[in-house]
């Protein structure tokens, strides 16, 4: 099977069309009435979850191992993260849809540039599928906070903290029990930021850069979603 290059010209485009989606989407969620806006939202919701369920059935039945497709890598839990946010109300939905946009969106455009699919042809199912639902998994966040789901503030800095103690303790744990490397906890993928933290920190010293790099990136996301919120309450205010 033929590989495809990070950032060839074919990644190129395809990341320039998701960029032109992660534009359109949330400014239609934003101008649709508010009933029509989370009907998309919980429609785009599963059907990402959905298209990430008939891969991993697609890849057993060419005869991959179940053990290495469970939905346990951190754009998997912003699947099951934004249909539980999509459906739910208050405070629990405030917590999950923050989550998903100050924490899983960034992972998955860390997923989007370097992608470990790029074992296959760039045309063939398994990246056309992947690039759909990671695309997904940092729009649909997005189209969450227009439509004012969550309201992000440096106070919540705990939120994503709190999610990865819950999740990646018992996923380490199993990862180490079954040999597995789920969320790239045992060891990073090559090509990606988690290798280059590795080429001077060693493993498991990488996990302590993963944790500053972290900071900075949450940092950056709530800098940025502060900076959107005075510019909107600026825009309304005229």
């Amino acid at each position: 099977m033929n590989a495809f290059e990070h950032f060839c010209t074919g990644h190129l485009i395809i990341l320039g069309i998701i960029a032109l989606f992660a534009v359109a989407l949330p400014v239609i969620a934003h101008r649709l009435p508010a009933n029509k806006a989370d009907i998309l939202i919980k429609a785009l919701s599963i059907i990402a979850l959905t298209g990430e369920i008939l891969q991993d059935i697609q890849l057993t039945y060419e005869g991959g191992n179940i053990l290495d497709y469970l939905p346990l890598h951190l754009c998997n839990l912003g699947l099951f993260v934004n249909v539980l946010a999509s459906f739910t109300k208050g405070k629990f939905r405030a917590f999950l849809s923050e989550v998903s946009l100050v924490l899983i969106a960034p992972g998955s455009i860390f997923a989007l540039v370097t992608p470990d699919w790029n074992y296959r042809p760039l045309l063939s199912w398994l990246p056309i599928m992947c690039f759909f639902t990671h695309a997904l998994v940092l729009i649909i966040p997005i189209m969450m906070y227009v439509r004012g789901y969550s309201k992000p503030s440096f106070k919540h800095i705990w939120y994503p903290y709190a999610f990865l103690i819950i999740t990646a303790v018992p996923i380490y744990i199993l990862d180490r029990a079954i040999d597995r490397n789920y969320m790239f906890l045992l060891r990073p993928i090559k090509g990606t930021p988690l290798a280059w933290l590795e080429s001077f920190l060693g493993n498991p010293g990488y996990l302590v850069g993963v944790l500053v790099m972290l900071i900075l990136v949450l940092a950056a996301v709530y800098g940025l979603l502060y900076v959107s919120s005075l510019w909107r309450s600026t825009s309304s205010a005229k």
